[in-house]
Parts: C-alpha cells; sequence; structure tokens
C-alpha cells in the first residue's frame, strides 16, 4: 500500500466510531489488516490482540471474522435492497456484542486486489434482536468461507437422531471428535436452540484464553449468579480439557451451588482430547468430570463419511462458484472417486482448504483436483499417474512448475505470474527452476 501500519492506525483512529480494514487476496479471501482503537472500548481487544486472534484457527474471533466476511460477500452479490445489515461479535471476556455495519470496496494504486473498510455502530437496544436468518446468511453465503455441514451418511444419520433427542434435554453435553469433524457446529446449533428457548447463554473458548482469563470470565459469571436466580443458564466451553485447574474448580463450586438451589444449568462442552486422559495426568477435575457426567457425541472422521464427502462436493462446488461470480466447473467421476478414496486427515478443514484451491484453479469446465501431493482432473498427463508410474519428488515438482508455467505462458514475475500463482518470491521460483532444470 506504499502506507506503513502506523499511518493507517492513525488515520482510521481519528475515525469516529468502530473501524476495521481488510485484504483481499488473489483467491478473494479477505484478511482483517487494520482496527482502530475502538475496538478495545468495544470488545476489550488491542487492536493488535484482534487483529492477531483473527489469524489463529479456532479462536472465537476468527469465527466472528469470518461470518461477517461471509455477510458482506452475500450483500456485495446481491442488487436485493435489504434491511440495514448486522453482526455479532463475543468479547474478550465472551459477552456477546451486537452491531450494524456498511462497508466499501476500494482499490489502491499499488495493488491490484481490493480492500474493504468496514463501520460497525453498537445495536441500540430499541432495535428487534437479530435473528438467526440475519446472523447466519443462507447457506449459499456459507460456501465461500465453509463447507457448511453434512449428515447423508449412516453413520451420521444415526448421530443427529441422537441429537434430535437430546438437544432440548437439560443433560449435559460433550462433543468429542479429531478437529475439523464439526463439533463446534453442530455444539452451536444446539447453544442457539438454548438460547431461542430463553435461557441466558455464555460462550467461552478455553483455546484462544489465557488462564488469568479463564477466571476472570468465571468470576464475571460469579458475580452475574444474583441477577440470573431464577433463570436457566446455558454454558458452551470450547475446549474445556484446556480449561485451568483453577476455573475448572470455580466451575464446579458454582455448579454445586446451582444446583444446590435447584436453578436449572446446562452445560455444552467441546473437546479434541480425552478427558479421561486428562485427569491421570491431573489436567483435568475429577470431580467437575463426574458432576457433569456427560452425555457424549463423537463425531466421526470424513474418512468414515463418504455419502458426506459426495453431497459436501456437489452441494459446495456450483454455490461456491455462483458466490465468487465465476463459472462452475463439472466434477468428473474420476475427481469424484478422488475425493471418496482419500482419507481426508484434516476433516473438513482440509476439504475446505482443498476444494477452494481447486475450485479457483481449475481449468476449461472441470474441476481441477489440487490436493498439494496429488494433482488430477482436468490435466494430468505429466504425472504419470493413469499408467501406475511412481514419480521421485524432484521430478513431480518439475511437471507441476511446468504445467504451472504453461499456464503463465512462462510469465514469472506480475501478478499474473508463476511466482504469484503459487505464493512464492520470484528470485526463490527462478533458483528451483534451474535447480530442476526447468526452462
Amino acid at each position: 500500500m506504499n502506507m506503513s501500519n502506523a499511518f493507517w492506525r492513525e488515520v482510521m483512529d481519528h475515525l469516529p466510531g468502530l473501524h476495521l480494514l481488510f485484504r483481499v487476496d488473489d483467491k478473494e479471501d479477505a484478511y482483517l489488516i487494520f482496527a482502530n482503537s475502538q475496538i478495545q472500548a468495544a470488545l476489550d481487544y488491542t487492536p493488535e490482540e484482534f487483529v492477531l486472534a483473527s489469524e489463529s484457527p479456532g479462536t472465537k474471533v476468527q469465527d466472528d471474522i469470518h461470518a461477517l466476511v461471509e455477510t458482506i460477500a452475500e450483500l456485495s452479490h446481491n442488487d436485493e435492497k435489504k434491511m440495514e445489515p448486522r453482526c455479532r461479535f463475543l468479547s474478550k471476556q465472551g459477552a456477546e456484542k451486537r452491531f450494524t455495519f456498511s462497508f466499501r470496496i476500494f482499490n489502491v494504486k499499488s495493488t491490484s486486489m481490493p480492500f474493504i473498510a468496514v463501520t460497525l455502530e453498537p445495536l441500540k437496544k430499541k432495535d428487534p434482536p437479530v435473528t438467526e436468518s440475519v446472523r447466519e446468511q443462507p447457506v449459499r453465503t456459507e460456501v465461500v468461507k465453509g463447507p457448511g455441514f453434512s449428515a447423508h451418511s449412516p453413520l451420521m444419520k444415526i448421530l443427529m437422531e441422537k441429537i434430535e433427542a437430546v438437544k432440548d434435554k437439560t443433560t449435559h453435553l460433550l462433543f468429542r471428535g479429531d478437529p475439523g469433524t464439526g463439533k463446534k457446529t453442530i455444539a452451536r446449533k444446539i447453544f442457539e436452540s438454548e438460547r431461542s428457548r430463553g435461557a441466558v447463554c455464555h460462550e467461552w473458548d478455553m483455546s484462544s484464553m489465557t488462564a488469568s482469563e479463564q477466571d476472570q470470565v468465571l468470576d464475571e459469571l460469579l458475580e452475574q449468579e444474583s441477577g440470573t436466580a431464577g433463570k436457566r443458564i446455558t454454558l458452551l466451553v470450547i475446549e474445556i480439557g484446556k480449561m485451568s485447574l483453577t476455573s475448572q474448580e470455580k466451575l464446579h463450586v458454582w455448579l454445586q451451588e446451582r444446583m444446590a438451589a435447584r436453578r436449572q444449568t446446562r452445560v455444552l462442552a467441546t473437546s479434541e482430547t480425552l478427558l479421561e486422559e486428562l485427569m491421570k495426568r491431573n489436567r483435568f477435575s475429577t470431580g467437575l468430570y463426574y458432576y457433569l457426567s456427560f452425555d457424549t457425541i463423537l463425531l466421526p472422521p470424513l474418512s468414515q463419511r463418504k455419502e458426506d464427502i459426495r453431497h459436501l462436493a456437489e452441494k459446495w462446488i456450483p454455490e461456491a462458484a455462483r458466490a465468487l461470480g465465476i463459472p462452475e466447473p463439472a466434477i468428473s467421476g474420476e475427481v469424484m472417486q478422488r475425493l471418496m478414496d482419500y482419507e481426508w486427515p484434516g476433516n473438513l478443514t482440509e476439504f475446505l482448504r482443498v476444494m477452494r484451491r481447486s475450485l479457483l484453479r481449475s481449468e476449461q469446465g472441470l474441476l481441477c483436483l489440487h490436493m498439494g501431493h496429488i494433482s488430477a482432473g482436468a490435466d494430468h498427463r505429466e504425472t504419470g499417474e493413469q499408467a501406475g508410474e511412481i514419480l521421485l519428488f524432484d521430478e513431480m515438482v518439475r511437471l507441476y512448475l511446468e504445467r504451472v508455467l504453461r499456464k503463465t505462458g512462462g510469465k514469472i514475475y506480475g501478478d499474473d505470474g508463476a511466482a504469484t500463482l503459487l505464493g512464492m518470491k520470484p528470485t526463490t521460483l527462478q533458483s528451483k527452476l534451474k535447480k530442476l532444470g526447468v526452462r
């Protein structure tokens, strides 16, 4: 931008209200690069903390930023007149804050990629609450950032029947599974159902909080007890296994006191780690574990949900292409089979990464599958995979780089050059080309 971070911070701090600035990359992903000092008054984060948290996977800030970006994507691709757009953010202490917002997409001379400036205004109490249909836009916008959720496989159908049976009960629920299996997605659906039924709801992401921050939100909960004595309280604790032992003890005592006073309380929690293993290492309170007596919901990995893979791909590709304003590529039988056969160790998170990269790099009207270590689809003449040939790593890299250079017409530098497409420095790419004998 030919302007320093300090310059942008100074300019934004002189603007009235809360402002965020996003940079859009060549894949049409929007990244938060600045937040003015008003963010601290509104959400208790310093600007640096907020921007850093927006880049950290699984944090509440990143989730809220993604939801805002999805809404902006929907509004920018839809000419219909709508009510003033709204969004929500969770403060550093986990309190929900609601805003109306406006945005402007603009370009600067130093780069071809656009920027998005967003102005947030606190939602006045007299305004009606933000409904689920406003806060979470239709599926067509969700595909830009996430693959949504699919329950078409036999395993997931059985699981959803179990969830349906317990969602409105008072039992505590623990959602377990590997990263990216959808624990938070399902837990939040039940959490929102609790909210709609009038429960006082608190969401805490323990993976993004320090021990002192965890203690602080527990202390705030205890302070609010007198004002919520007659109300049902529901807690959503993301990664409960990362809660400090001090906070666990405070939560345990608070839960016992509420039960003794016959006050309805429900805990929904997620964990990637077995709590039983943490107890063996004295990192999780045995008393809290047995007090909660969780009904466990185990989310299976994507590799055990082949029907979900097919449904996600068939649903995601056309909707994402439409949202991004690009032609919809067809999914060949071979590509679909590769998607079904792959183990997906990163589950839905990895699926999203692969599908977005594949969509943006597809050619000739066909989805060209880019999975980092394999490439299949519109063109795999170079790989030798059709003949069952296994190539040396350097040879595979050489063939891949040759294909990229053909795509760019031999151009290395510039926004449409091979270095930009590969996310490499031009000098690094030239060195690698020379080493591999690519001309």
